[in-house]
């Protein structure tokens, strides 16, 4: 590996992002302020479920790896890649319930335009099917 493949350290401060489930149509949007120090990373945030920490650790090539803690509930594993449009990747709740995610910097406002306009038309779609869908939050 030489130094050009090493990436620098994903931004701390105020993230937002998403999680997709099987059984659910729309998006689960979180909201999250994460803390990138050396290799760790160290967060909390909220969702449709409920408010959580986030424990983890990065490295000098990008993969991040964490637990998302929800209090007094149950914790659920992210593995992902940090890259131009944040960290892509997937999630798992002990093998029982998985999925995949896409977070970034609340600042990249460009990406979360694109997926509201993507969940607009789809409800559009959906309405015009004669179902009424509405986005979580």
């Amino acid at each position: 590996m030489t130094t050009s493949d090493l990436v620098q350290s994903p931004p701390s401060g105020p993230w937002t992002g998403f999680f997709l489930e099987k059984h659910h149509l729309q998006k689960g949007w979180m909201h999250l302020y994460l803390q990138f120090q050396q290799s760790e990373i160290l967060g909390e945030g909220t969702d449709y479920v409920g408010p959580w920490q986030i424990k983890g650790t990065f490295t000098d090539t990008s993969n991040c790896v964490w637990t998302k803690k929800y209090l007094g509930k149950h914790p659920v594993r992210y593995q992902g890649q940090f890259g131009e449009t944040g960290i892509v990747g997937k999630w798992d709740i002990s093998g029982l319930a998985w999925g995949e995610f896409h977070i970034w910097p609340a600042e990249y406002t460009e990406i979360q335009e694109m997926y509201l306009r993507q969940e607009e038309q789809e409800a559009l779609r959906l309405h015009g099917l004669g179902l009424n869908i509405k986005p979580r939050t």
